[in-house]
C-alpha cells in the first residue's frame, strides 16, 4: 500500500508535497490549501481491478485543468465517498455539494474542481470508463451529482470500501473480481434508483438503467423478451428498443453480452468450480450448449473450458 503524509515534510514544503501526492495517486492536479492548516494523508492500493484510496486532509481547492486532462491517457471516472466533512464537485456545468454518506462521480478526461470545506475524510475509487459504460451506458449525465444519501444500499457500499482498506493487496484475483463485481452492482443500483427518483430532464437515462437492472435479474429466463420487459415498465417495445439503440446496442445483443459476462464471472469464481459448465450456461438462459460455446469463444477468444482453466491458474 502506498502512503503519503504531509507530517513527513516541513510545513513550508507541504503544499508542493501534497500536490505531488495527489497527482501521483490520481491524475495531474493543481491544489491549494485554504487557511493555515496544511495536512493530508493518502493511503492507496490495488485489489485486482479495484483501485481504492483513503484521503484525510484539511480544507483545500483541487483543480483538474484542461491541459492536464488533454494530455493524460488514464480514462477513468473517480468516485468520492464522503465519510467526514463536505466536498463540492464542479464539472460540465453541474455542481454538487457532498456530505457525509454521499458520493459523487467526476470524469478525469475533462476539467473539474473539488472544494473541500474544512477537515475531510473520503474514499476515492478509480473506475475505468469502459467498466462503467458496460453497467450504465453513457456516463456524461452522471458527473457532479450527489448520490446515496437516502438509499438503503449506501451503507453496504461504504462498508465494502472501508473494510477493503484493511485487507492485504495480494488477495487472489478470483476473490478480488467478486468484490469488484459487488462494488459495480451496488453502485449501479444506487445510481439507477436515484436517477429515476430525481425525475430530471435526463429521466430516460435513469429508465434505461432500471431496464438494464431488470434484464440482469432475469437472465435465467429463456423467454425474456423486449415485449415482456417493456410491459413491466409500461412502455412500448419500440420505445425500449429506441432507448437501447441510443446506448449503442439492441435488446438481443445486450442480453447476450450480459449472459456471457455472467458466465465468465461464474467460471472465474471458486464458488462455481465444481458446477458443470452446461449447468452454468443453462442457469443463465442458454438452452443450446453449441450456441453458448460459439458465442463465448467469439467474445473471449477461447472455449468456456479453456477460460475456466486459465483463470483457475491465475
Amino acid at each position: 500500500m502506498n502512503t503519503y503524509n504531509t507530517a513527513d515534510v516541513l510545513y513550508a514544503e507541504r503544499s508542493e508535497y501534497w500536490r505531488h501526492a495527489i497527482s501521483r495517486t490520481f491524475v495531474p492536479l493543481e491544489s491549494t490549501f485554504s487557511g493555515d492548516d496544511r495536512y493530508g494523508v493518502i493511503r492507496s492500493g490495488n485489489w485486482g481491478d479495484l483501485r481504492l484510496s483513503e484521503v484525510s486532509c484539511s480544507a483545500q481547492n483541487v483543480i483538474r485543468c484542461r491541459r492536464g486532462a488533454d494530455n493524460h491517457p488514464d480514462n477513468a471516472m473517480l468516485l468520492s465517498f464522503i465519510s467526514q466533512g463536505k466536498t463540492s464537485v464542479i464539472q460540465a456545468g453541474s455542481h454538487a455539494c457532498l456530505g457525509q454518506g454521499e458520493f459523487g462521480l467526476y470524469d478525469t478526461r475533462f476539467p473539474y474542481e473539488l472544494h473541500l470545506h474544512g477537515e475531510t475524510r473520503q474514499h476515492v475509487v478509480q473506475i475505468p470508463i469502459e467498466h462503467l459504460r458496460k453497467e450504465m451506458g453513457k456516463t456524461e449525465h452522471l458527473v457532479a451529482y450527489s448520490f446515496g444519501r437516502k438509499h438503503s444500499l449506501t451503507p453496504f457500499l461504504y462498508v465494502l470500501l472501508n473494510n477493503l482498506m484493511a485487507q492485504p493487496e495480494d488477495i487472489a484475483y478470483r476473490h478480488t473480481s467478486v468484490l469488484y463485481r459487488q462494488f459495480l452492482e451496488l453502485l449501479t443500483v444506487i445510481v439507477s434508483d436515484e436517477c429515476i427518483a430525481k425525475r430530471s430532464s435526463r429521466s430516460s437515462a435513469g429508465l434505461l438503467l432500471q431496464v438494464k437492472i431488470m434484464i440482469d435479474r432475469q437472465l435465467s429466463d429463456t423467454t425474456l423478451s423486449v415485449s415482456s420487459v417493456a410491459e413491466s415498465f409500461r412502455i412500448s417495445p419500440r420505445y425500449l428498443s429506441m432507448l437501447l439503440k441510443g446506448d449503442g446496442t439492441t435488446f438481443g445483443r445486450y442480453v447476450l453480452t450480459q449472459r456471457l459476462n455472467k458466465a465468465s464471472l461464474a467460471l472465474q469464481s471458486p464458488l462455481y468450480s465444481n458446477i458443470p459448465i452446461s449447468q452454468i450456461a443453462w442457469e443463465l438462459g442458454f438452452n443450446d450448449m453449441a450456441y453458448f460455446s460459439r458465442a463465448f469463444r467469439k467474445k473471449f477468444s477461447c472455449s468456456p473450458t479453456e477460460y475456466r482453466h486459465q483463470t483457475g491458474e491465475a
